[in-house]
């Protein structure tokens, strides 16, 4: 089977959606079941994630905050030997040209929305969701042969949209490689650090909170803030520390590839405080790398309590400022019982070959029909 994969952008700042598409793509790859493809517009400063083969890139020339292309719906036409279409988010007409494709065709799509149909997702660009979802989305949502969930919860978030398409759950992935990365040696210092778009939406004002409220339980400890993204926000986050004389807080700028790995393997402890995260690939990346993760209850990371490598908790500073607490005291050989138990989650649940097989398993039902899978929901 062939399957093309759309997507509008696939640079190296992108976020989580174009790393996780990308690893996807390399684990089909792998399979040897799927031939598989990704179109998207080219980067304007050629930062695109890799130069794979399968990558196919047509120059960007994307109009309007709908990043109408020309080039991108070329393609389509001109390329028709795929059996399944799988378009990657919503809001942009590169997701709709696909579907248009695929009913042409008569061949199956299926959509990912990547949580952007989350309440909090909704609230942003408003204007542009309510026209776009007047002039197509909507209705290419409901004509899909299938909508893919990254986790239950979104897809509770489809159904509450009022869609009744199929939905099937299948997560990120990312690849797996604990022998290499894995910190062996104890910090003399307790690291902690958040990772990720520096967004009000990210809540980590009230990690600064917490981290201020433990006042000399910190004192042995230190706090990075690693991202970028809203300048205003950042420069409150920045006027916070520096208000309160804090001085074991830093903060370093958008960080990607071998340096992202070495700063998030020289954590003890990463906190992703957020009001809302679809996935949060930064979670199964840092316990990839044997750190324990303090997860918001707004992210879909309780496998951090049932499987004992790390805390979801409520967000609020006292929730906040009791785990970091509990965090601190922790000896460090349960530290590591707790990373190697996060490695073994990720491997046996969000490597890209558990997601790979899983994801040729959807292909092959909706190509060839047979059992269902038991991660779609009808």
């Amino acid at each position: 089977m062939k399957i093309l994969h759309t997507i509008s952008g696939l640079n190296t700042c992108s976020g989580g959606t174009s790393t996780c598409t990308y690893h996807l793509l390399k684990g089909l790859q792998q399979n040897g079941v799927v031939v598989a493809d990704i179109l998207t517009l080219a980067s304007n400063d050629g930062t695109i994630i890799g130069n794979d083969e399968f990558i196919k890139t047509v120059p960007s020339d994307a109009k309007t905050p709908l990043m109408y292309s020309r080039n991108f719906r070329n393609y389509l036409k001109n390329n028709k030997a795929y059996d399944l279409y799988h378009a990657n988010g919503l809001w942009t007409d590169p997701t709709h040209a696909t579907v248009q494709c695929a009913l042409k065709q008569n061949k199956p799509c299926i959509i990912a929305p990547h949580g952007m149909l989350y309440p909090q997702a909704l609230q942003v660009a408003t204007w542009k969701k309510r026209l776009t979802l007047s002039l197509f989305q909507h209705k290419d949502l409901r004509q899909a042969t299938c909508l893919q969930a990254t986790c239950n919860q979104e897809m509770l978030h489809i159904r509450n949209f009022g869609l009744t398409t199929p939905i099937a759950v299948v997560p990120n992935c990312l690849p797996v490689d604990i022998s290499v990365h894995t910190r062996t040696t104890e910090n003399p210092v307790k690291q902690f650090g958040f990772v990720g778009r520096l967004n009000r939406i990210k809540n980590i004002e009230a990690l600064l909170k917490a981290w201020l409220a433990l006042g000399n339980i910190t004192q042995d400890a230190g706090l990075t803030i690693v991202g970028s993204g809203d300048n205003v926000y950042e420069a409150e986050l920045r006027q916070y520390v520096a208000e309160h004389k804090i001085k074991n807080i830093s903060f370093t700028e958008f960080l990607s590839g071998d340096a992202l790995i070495q700063k998030i393997r020289s954590l003890d402890y990463l906190v992703l405080p957020s009001h809302t995260e679809n996935f949060g690939m930064v979670v199964p990346e840092s316990l990839m790398l044997g750190v324990p993760v303090i997860a918001s209850k707004y992210t879909p990371w309780e496998e951090l309590n049932t499987h004992n490598c790390g805390w979801w908790v409520n967000n609020d500073v006292d929730s906040l400022t009791e785990t970091i607490k509990k965090a601190i005291s922790t000896p460090e050989s349960v530290r590591i019982e707790m990373g190697k138990r996060g490695q073994e989650l990720i491997k046996n649940n969000y490597s890209i070959e558990v997601v790979a097989q899983k994801m040729a398993q959807l292909y092959n039902w909706i190509l060839n029909g047979g059992e269902k899978p038991e991660f779609v929901y009808l």
